[in-house]
């Protein structure tokens, strides 16, 4: 990250859009001691824990919100930076109910007091169809049926813990599966991660609205963990970056997401982005050392150009 979002102009504007503990902010404030941040983070308690790590610094602004919803709003950013990882905070709180390793409450809410409903209702409420679904979908998991019925069935005689809800998947799965470096249950935690927090959608919406609210040369740099989030930041990058100078009108035109649904922001043809990475980057070997849970890392920088420049983009 460092090279690709540093130096700093004096007096930029940077927005950490997952401002989590505050470990990327402090780093910024670090670099440049004329830089502003605004820190958005949906969990008050991180938002919290962040201000007191920070300290009083008047250059910090702290924002409690969705970012795909602050950044509808909110313009003149010199750098954007969203680091889609779960706080590491989150997985040792077992009252959270994010880590299959920490028995807690099936919650898994990043905004427990404003969303519509936890993992736990969403699997006592749900069809054994519904649940082979989303665990398929948003965990990749190739045992999603044989999960589901099991969930099903053990959900009669109750699953209310994290610890309850490994141990079905565990038993669920075939014996060679649970022997995995990885425990078996991993890909269904994150299915309902997902879904409980809307991420997909919310990347999908924050990526045109994050652009837009770039300044000339600005960047927009996204950290993803997954192959479903880095596919969702290729591609929306990808579309961008297309070269659309030759339409004369400059009609707006509205993205697709992955649904096919035209209910993204509008993005006007006269704009224009090129991709900074023409691949991913990933973690360094000491980086790795220092935070394991990098390691499945990969950043993608977009940038937007200053009006007039006619440069390539690179896909």
């Amino acid at each position: 990250m460092e090279e690709l979002f540093f130096p700093l102009e004096p007096g930029a504007v940077i927005c950490d859009a997952t401002l989590g503990g505050g470990g990327h902010t402090a780093r910024f404030l670090e670099r440049s001691g004329t830089c502003r941040v605004v820190g958005i983070d949906v969990d008050s308690q991180m938002l919290e824990r962040a201000r007191k790590r920070l300290g009083a610094d008047p250059r910090v602004e702290f924002v409690c919100g969705w970012f795909d919803e602050v950044l509808e709003e909110r313009r003149g950013f010199d750098r954007i930076l969203i680091d889609l990882g779960i706080s590491m905070i989150h997985m040792k709180s077992p009252d959270r109910g994010f880590s299959l390793r920490e028995e807690g409450p099936l919650d898994m809410r990043l905004n427990a007091t404003g969303q519509d409903f936890s993992a736990k209702e969403f699997i006592l409420q749900s069809s054994e169809q519904e649940l082979a679904d989303v665990i398929f979908r948003y965990g990749e998991e190739r045992y999603s049926r044989r999960i589901a019925a099991a969930i099903v069935e053990a959900r009669h005689g109750g699953i209310g813990t994290t610890a309850d809800l490994a141990e079905v998947v565990r038993r669920a799965v075939p014996p060679a599966y649970r022997r995995g470096r990885v425990h078996p249950a991993t890909k269904t935690f994150q299915a309902l991660r997902i879904l409980v927090n809307d991420e997909l959608q919310r990347l999908e919406r924050v990526i045109p609205r994050a652009a837009e609210a770039l300044n000339p040369r600005g960047r927009l740099g996204i950290i993803t963990f997954h192959s479903l989030e880095d596919r969702i930041v290729k591609h929306r990058f990808r579309d961008l970056a297309r070269d659309t100078s030759q339409d004369a009108s400059r009609q707006e035109y509205r993205q697709r997401d992955s649904s096919g649904s035209l209910n993204l922001p509008m993005v006007t043809k006269e704009e224009r982005f090129r991709v900074i990475t023409k691949k991913p980057i990933a973690p360094s070997e000491e980086e790795r050392a220092a935070n394991p849970a990098s390691r499945s890392a990969k950043l993608r920088v977009l940038e937007r150009e200053f009006p007039g420049e006619n440069q390539g983009s690179e896909s």
